[in-house]
């Protein structure tokens, strides 16, 4: 808003993409008498980066993701983080600010990578840049999160499709907007709806550019 307020909610699912289950078999299936061993070496050294790349969740790893989704529920704003099997959560995140700085989410404590759905930057000129880069599909932060992040092949994912509804309001000027319809006024509050399928390219995905008066 005008005043510098915001307010961000998100209700709907989550996914830690799972990759092949053996993502460096062509490299060890070269070595003729290679050590037993090197599997377990293999898995642990997978594992260990997956750990890393998610703050600590393995996909495919039940227990480990339920603790996680505790985890999560620890901080602010998520007031809903279920675990229902195949790496799929349940979320509900809401939260209230000001703009003092950049915003993003999902922000995952630990990761060492992070996966936005949304982000919103403040440009030099005071505008505020509004990306959705997880939402672009295969071509976007969506595809990247997915086996190839880990070396494996794509065939190995059981990641759930993209659908649902992002939807922005605004007392601000609108200065660029790539919905399908265009916004609508309502008063002094301009809406922006946009369906999300995961069907379009980086530059399809939900994409705003506001100026605010304060």
């Amino acid at each position: 808003m005008n005043d510098g307020t915001y307010d961000f909610t998100y209700v709907g699912q989550m996914q830690l993409a799972e990759g092949n289950d053996n993502p460096m078999s062509s490299q060890s299936g070269t070595m003729v008498d290679e050590p037993a061993e090197s599997d377990q070496t293999d898995e642990d050294q997978k594992n260990a980066a997956m750990r890393s790349v998610f703050g600590g969740a393995v996909p495919g790893d039940d227990e480990g993701l339920k603790k996680f989704a505790e985890k999560l529920a620890k901080y602010d704003g998520w007031n809903k983080v279920e675990y229902m099997g195949d790496n799929l959560f349940e979320v509900e995140y809401a939260v209230s600010g000001k703009f003092d700085q950049m915003f993003a989410f999902p922000t995952i404590p630990g990761a060492t990578m992070q996966f936005p759905f949304v982000q919103i930057i403040r440009r030099s000129g005071g505008e505020f840049e509004v990306l959705t880069p997880a939402m672009a599909g295969a071509g976007g932060l969506a595809g990247a999160m997915g086996p190839s992040t880990m070396g494996g092949s794509a065939g190995g994912s059981k990641t759930q499709p993209i659908d649902g509804i992002f939807t922005i309001a605004t007392d601000g000027d609108v200065l660029t907007n790539n919905t399908e319809d265009g916004l609508t006024i309502s008063g002094a509050t301009k809406n922006m709806r946009w369906k999300v399928d995961g069907t379009s390219g980086p530059d399809g995905s939900p994409r705003a550019i506001i100026k605010l008066k304060k």
